[in-house]
């Protein structure tokens, strides 16, 4: 599967869907356009769907961690849903759970429970 991500932008929030391996290539193509597309849109929420990825490393960490403090900002909040059991692991094991709220389920499932700190 080739590595990609798609965006679908609502009134206020951003859903980013990673597919593939989210790793240095992935990351290395897509930060610009994320930052830029959080910059301009200063969402109460973002979220990024991992529901389709099958690995992440140092990279898609590291990634995740500066739009988190990107959203910190402006007050935003950013989710991470959709987690497999390897990349559940991968994200506890880097702390960034402790930082940023995770679901194992996907964003259409769990919209009800998220809550927006405004």
């Amino acid at each position: 599967m080739q590595s990609k991500i798609s965006v679908k932008e609502l009134s206020n929030e951003i859903i980013f869907k990673v597919e593939g391996d989210f790793d240095n290539l992935l990351s290395i193509k897509y930060k610009n356009l994320i930052t830029e597309i959080i910059a301009r849109k200063r969402c109460d929420l973002v979220v990024f769907d991992l529901s389709n990825v099958s690995f992440i490393d140092s990279s898609g960490i590291g990634l995740l961690l500066g739009r988190y403090k990107q959203i910190c900002e402006y007050k935003g909040q950013l989710i991470i849903c959709g987690i497999n059991s390897n990349i559940k692991k991968t994200i506890a094991i880097s702390g960034l759970a402790m930082i940023i709220e995770t679901y194992e389920d996907i964003y259409e499932n769990i919209k009800g429970l998220v809550n927006v700190y405004e």
